[in-house]
């Protein structure tokens, strides 16, 4: 008696037959649904590439560089504003 306490019976699980049925309707639902999928294709599409993209005025790549007249004056002008208050 103390050995089934300290060592009880392995644990058993049974699916029941309807569940096992539900399991194989899916399975046979999703291989006939994949069949029936057309192959999706991802067209490749492709820019001209602008090599000068970041000197743009109003690209945010030079606005946060600063390297056209428009936005050095404009860091300026925050520059100066900020420092005014």
């Amino acid at each position: 008696m103390t050995y089934k306490i300290l060592f009880p019976s392995s644990y058993s699980i049974e699916v029941s037959k309807l569940r096992q049925q539900l399991d194989e309707a899916h399975v046979a639902w999703s291989k006939e649904w994949k069949e029936r999928q057309t192959d999706f294709k991802i067209e490749n599409l492709r820019f001209v590439h602008d090599p000068h993209w970041n000197k743009r005025i109003f690209s945010l790549q030079a606005a946060h560089d600063g390297e056209t007249w428009f936005w050095q004056a404009t860091h300026m002008i925050v520059l100066f504003g900020v420092s005014s208050i």
